[in-house]
């Protein structure tokens, strides 16, 4: 009780923006990313790193144009973590590329992210923040289709531990079933238990298309936040958005937000201009049970 009293006194509201999936590989350039300037705005800006970033790992399988080669490994040049300096928070690193180049890979590929003022959360190391009076972690883990019941009890005891030190908790997922639009009831009653043990927000990717946004108590649950780059011809999946909210003084997420995108599929993504996307997402939002109306091509949950 002292750390939830602690993180009511004093506290100034925080604006998150979170994106899913960015793949950064040989065909990179700064072009890429450069856009996440505009399209991810406010105190904390998230993204799922799809792979290393290393000085001597070895890429397979990616194609620049057309379909891959063979089996994925994916690996991006060390000046891709400069690209993403004042451009990205916090990443996570808890998927089925991180480990593309090995533990020492893995390792490398913090070390850089780090040393450019971005932290990083992996399956077995939270990402910690502090912005505007709040202690944020990120909690990040790459979850199989079925998990087990010790998986599930792990986590939401990692969940309500650091809510109960203090701390606003993010949840990272990858986790779904590959070009679905609806998540599982399996996904929905963990996502319910892990707001339920005290996180803000769970941040879901892994399908590449965008699912349904959420409102569960206080807490905010998108399930698949779709794809945001790719520089391989690995995916063919453009619609996505953006996930925005605000942590008021309490820990909640208020002012939510979810703003379309068009993916950067070999080139740079964007705002996306077509209204199907928005109607996409309110349909799939409202089949969870939020409240949600269209206003300005965005898309506010109640």
């Amino acid at each position: 009780m002292v750390g939830l009293l602690l993180l009511c006194l004093g506290a100034a509201s925080v604006t998150v923006s979170a994106a899913g999936d960015l793949h950064l590989g040989s065909p990179s350039t700064e072009a890429h990313v450069a856009p996440l300037s505009r399209l991810l705005e406010g105190d904390v800006r998230f993204v799922n790193l799809e792979g290393p970033i290393t000085k001597s790992g070895r890429e397979s399988g990616v194609a620049a144009r057309g379909r891959p080669t063979g089996p994925l490994r994916f690996n991006a040049p060390p000046l891709a973590a400069k690209w993403l300096k004042g451009r990205v928070d916090v990443v996570s690193l808890a998927n089925n590329h991180a480990l593309d180049q090995g533990e020492k890979g893995l390792a490398e590929t913090v070390s850089r992210l780090r040393e450019r003022g971005i932290q990083a959360a992996t399956s077995s190391t939270d990402a910690e923040l502090e912005r505007g009076g709040h202690k944020l972690r990120l909690i990040a883990r790459e979850l199989p289709e079925h998990w087990s019941p010790e998986e599930e009890s792990t986590l939401e005891s990692r969940v309500r531990q650091a809510r109960e030190a203090g701390q606003v908790v993010l949840v990272s997922l990858h986790w779904g079933l590959t070009g679905s639009l609806l998540p599982t009831e399996e996904q929905r009653r963990l996502a319910g238990k892990l707001i339920d043990a005290g996180a803000t927000a769970v941040l879901g990717h892994g399908p590449h298309t965008p699912q349904g946004i959420e409102r569960h108590g206080r807490g905010i649950i998108a399930y698949s936040l779709g794809n945001l780059a790719f520089a391989c011809g690995c995916t063919d999946e453009r619609d996505a958005y953006v996930l925005r909210f605000r942590i008021d003084d309490a820990g909640a997420a208020v002012d939510v937000e979810a703003v379309p995108l068009q993916a950067g599929l070999r080139e740079p993504p964007r705002r996306s201009d077509d209204l199907g996307v928005a109607q996409l997402l309110q349909s799939l939002s409202e089949d969870l049970g939020s409240e949600v109306r269209l206003q300005g091509g965005r898309v506010l949950i109640r």
